[in-house]
Formats: structure tokens, sequence, C-alpha cells
């Protein structure tokens, strides 16, 4: 089975898509149904909290391929309570539906005219916090962890869930790898974010960069 074809299986199948895996929402209607915007998040929070102690998950809503800024959102359960769900300026929803609310058929309605249609990307990150160094065998359990959330959530479909294979530190301009030696091994840029992939550099011990960044996210296996 081919990539494309796999990752359209996995769409059409509500397992797992990430960020290049958008879905349409209010085709028609400003109303859609919650476990469509939040495709994924069911499988998520099925697996026990504890397991998922080391990722988290977001969801961006756009517009024309752009971040919906200043729209506004609201989750209608089955029994019409009505809950705020604010979006920052970059499109994110701060505040998700719990797995009672999705399994109840809880609704998004957008303030937006019926026939406007929106995109929800789903993004999957560590639980890390920015900093200037690390410990390597701390990111491997942060990985290993994130890696058996996917596969448990995506069940029957783990063989074609995508496969995080280390980092990105946007907002630092570079890095180095400190093996066991002590000898470094500056870190590949992606972009102008540096990249720590676990499998190019074994014995690594930490990982040392030129500032903290913005942030930590996933980098997926090489396709």
């Amino acid at each position: 089975m081919s990539a494309r074809l796999a990752r359209r299986t996995l769409v059409a199948a509500a397992v797992l898509t990430l960020a290049a895996g958008s879905v349409a929402l209010a085709q028609g209607n400003k109303v859609a149904p919650a476990d469509k915007v939040f495709g994924y998040l069911e499988n998520f929070l099925k697996v026990p909290a504890q397991e998922r102690s080391r990722t988290r998950v977001a969801y961006r809503v756009t517009r024309d391929g752009k971040p919906a800024e200043g729209l506004k959102a609201m989750l209608v359960d089955a029994g019409g309570a009505r809950t705020p769900l604010p979006i920052s300026a970059d499109g994110r929803f701060e505040r998700l539906p719990t797995l009672a609310q999705l399994q109840g058929g809880a609704k998004v309605e957008f303030d937006a005219p019926a026939d406007a249609k929106f995109g929800s990307t789903l993004i999957i990150e560590p639980v890390l916090k920015p900093a200037a160094e690390y410990e390597a065998g701390e990111l491997k359990v942060v990985l290993d962890s994130t890696n058996g959330v996917i596969g448990r959530a995506a069940g029957p479909m783990a063989m074609l869930a995508p496969k995080m294979t280390g980092f990105s530190f946007p907002g630092a301009s570079g890095g180095v790898v400190v093996g066991a030696d002590g000898k470094t091994q500056a870190l590949p840029l992606a972009g102008k974010a540096p990249i720590y992939r676990l499998s190019d550099f074994k014995g690594a011990t930490r990982i040392r960069l030129s500032g903290t960044p913005s942030q930590v996210r996933f980098i997926q296996s090489k396709k």
C-alpha cells in the first residue's frame, strides 16, 4: 500500500491525522459534529491518562488555509448545554471536549455564515518545557511513550500510523549533541530550527541548544 493511500485510509477511519491532514467542516452548515472537528481526540482520551502524560494534542482551525483568526465557537452537547471553545490568534482551540462530550454526540457551532467552510488540523506535541539543554535519555522516554500512545489509539491501524523519530527546537538558532566521550556534533537544521533525530546520534547523552527554544515539536519518520 502506498504512503498516500495509507494516509487516506487513516483519515477515512478517523484514526490519526497530523499537520498535513485537514478535514473539511461545516459544509453548507455552521454546525459540525465534535468528533469530526476533533478527529482522533476520542481515541487519544481512551488511552489511560498516566500513559499519555508525556504527550498532548492540540487542534488548529483554519479558513482558506490560514488560521481562522477572530472565529468564535461553542460546544453544544446533546442536552443543549453550551460551552465556549476559545480560539487563539493562531487558530488553536484553547479548550477541548471531554471524552463524555465526544461520545455523547456533542456538536460545534461556529459564529460564521451557514455556508462557511473550515478546516481542522490535529497536532501531536511532546510535554516538554522549553530549555537550553536536555538529557538524551529524557527525550527518548518522551518519544517512546508518544509512539506507544499513537499505536494504542490507532488500534488495528497502528502499522499505518505516523511514527515520531525526534524533535525540532524552533526559536533556537543551533545546537550540539554531546556523546558519552564528551565530543560534540552539530545538530542539523530544518528551516531555521535545529532538529535532533535519535537514530542519527547513537550514544548521545545530552543536547545543548544555542538558547531556549520557543517550543519543542516532534518530527516524523523520513519518507
